[in-house]
């Protein structure tokens, strides 16, 4: 972009967020939207085939999201109010839910009881497990099947399908044609990948063939299976606590605080950074372009920017302090060589298209996906009978009532009292599942990039980056009316 392009669009953003403007459309070359690409990245090293990103709250992502957003495209972000084993058996869940070839399948020995195999399958939420000897050779295969009207003390070995009734693959190389065939030919739920002295290697279930032609665009890694973010913050037990989550598989590394432009969250950086020089590290919330070269030097894979603009948060209401969001975005976005991700501020779905194309490589989802099925939490009726569900910011009191009881503190309803809160816990009608949503958010997103003249988002980013005069039209108050009123 030119000087003189960058500075009108600077001056045209101060003070704005998303509803102050429209994006003008172009010449149209697409001839459906299903070929739009919307490939975009969460940040350095972590892809994104949808840039949507679900919310660190405790009301919007546990691992029901994460794993429904990353078979769509996108990632969900574990949130941190949670004791450090629960936060890491979320992780583990989200990568067990798909891969290609399990590499560590639940097992079991053939002494071991029936009723020790069900508790096994009933705490895992698995439907079989492979029964391997001491020397970890497969001897057999148990499913819920084989177990279903038995009594607890039968052995396993009396009930699992054995060894030489087993169909088996013996190569981890194996294509998935030759899976698919051999599961057609054989009738398998389940085959167990041996070596040539037969010890376990892993095992393909015919669900998890299934899931890679039902979501095409699911966001994986290199094994196979989904990816998954986890948040943290930045003083206690936050070194510990990634480790926890880096060994239980987590990709990336959210360092989560309100205000992460301090010397806290730079000190907390620089201490991570030192005991894990490699691994992925998004840090937010910024609003600073400052922050963003301070950050850089720490060797920060990412960021995530917005202060207060989100539905739930009332940092500005109560504070004064915070930077409109679209401005935010742009001007961190300038200073930044690695990805944006835009959070809050998203009210509808068209801001979407806007956060992107003034910077941002992802937007996080928060309220616009409360109320669903995937999210935390129960579905209750409220004073009217509607059904509903609760939804809060991670600054309001009842969430920070929640942390403190999951670091097991002294007195958390007490300390909790005390804390000023800058967020707001409130009930949003219940709305089913979030796939709906999701569709419509990148329906509409893709419908953008087709009126503006792209075939990719990125492509639409780089022709509203070249020419910004072209493309964003401030609106006027009767225009606003005209926009958003309906």
């Amino acid at each position: 972009m030119r000087r003189v392009e960058h500075d009108w669009l600077r001056k045209m953003l101060w003070g704005c967020t998303f509803d102050d403007f429209l994006i003008s459309p172009g010449w149209g070359v697409a001839v459906s939207r299903k070929d739009i690409s919307l490939v975009s990245r969460f940040s350095q090293n972590i892809p994104l085939n949808i840039p949507l990103v679900s919310a660190n709250m405790d009301t919007i992502t546990g691992a029901r999201m994460a794993i429904t957003v990353a078979k769509k495209g996108g990632i969900g972000i574990i949130h941190r109010y949670l004791s450090n084993d629960d936060q890491c058996k979320k992780v583990e869940e989200v990568k067990r839910e798909e891969n290609f070839i399990i590499e560590k399948p639940y097992s079991i020995f053939p002494d071991a009881t029936v009723g020790e195999a069900k508790n096994i399958m009933l705490k895992n939420k698995v439907g079989g497990l492979v029964v391997v000897d001491e020397l970890g050779k497969l001897v057999g295969i148990l499913t819920e099947r084989d177990v279903r009207y038995c009594s607890g003390t039968e052995l396993i070995q009396d009930r699992m399908t054995k060894v030489p009734n087993l169909i088996t693959a013996k190569s981890s190389e194996i294509s998935l044609a030759e899976v698919k065939k051999l599961m057609d030919d054989h009738r398998l739920e389940k085959l167990p990948i041996v070596d040539d002295d037969f010890c376990l290697k892993g095992l393909i279930t015919s669900r998890d063939v299934e899931n890679l032609e039902k979501f095409p665009l699911a966001n994986k890694d290199k094994k196979g299976q989904l990816l998954v973010g986890a948040a943290i913050g930045a003083t206690g037990d936050y070194l510990e606590r990634s480790a926890d989550l880096i060994k239980a598989g987590a990709d990336v590394i959210v360092l989560d605080i309100a205000n992460a432009q301090s010397n806290i969250a730079e000190k907390a950086v620089a201490e991570f950074r030192k005991r894990f020089p490699d691994m992925e590290l998004v840090v937010g919330n910024i609003v600073l372009p400052g922050a963003v070269k301070v950050f850089n030097r720490h060797g920060v894979n990412g960021f995530k920017v917005g202060l207060g603009p989100g539905s739930a948060c009332t940092t500005r209401k109560n504070t004064g302090i915070g930077i409109p969001q679209a401005q935010a975005v742009y001007s961190c976005s300038m200073n930044s060589e690695f990805p944006i991700c835009a959070d809050g501020g998203i009210k509808r779905d068209g801001s979407i298209a806007e956060a992107l194309i003034l910077g941002g490589s992802s937007v996080m989802i928060g309220g616009m996906f409360a109320g669903t099925d995937e999210t935390p939490g129960l579905v209750f009726p409220d004073s009217d009978g509607k059904k509903v569900k609760a939804f809060r910011g991670m600054a309001s009191r009842e969430a920070m009532y929640e942390k403190l009881h999951a670091e097991e503190a002294d007195n958390p309803y007490e300390t909790s009292s005390r804390i000023s809160p800058e967020g707001i816990e409130r009930k949003v009608e219940y709305r089913g599942s979030v796939v709906p949503i999701i569709n419509d958010m990148m329906g509409h997103l893709a419908s953008t990039i087709s009126y503006m003249g792209a075939m990719s988002l990125q492509e639409a980013k780089e022709m509203f980056m070249a020419h910004p005069t072209e493309y964003l039209i401030k609106l006027s108050e009767s225009a606003k009316r005209e926009s958003w009123d309906r």
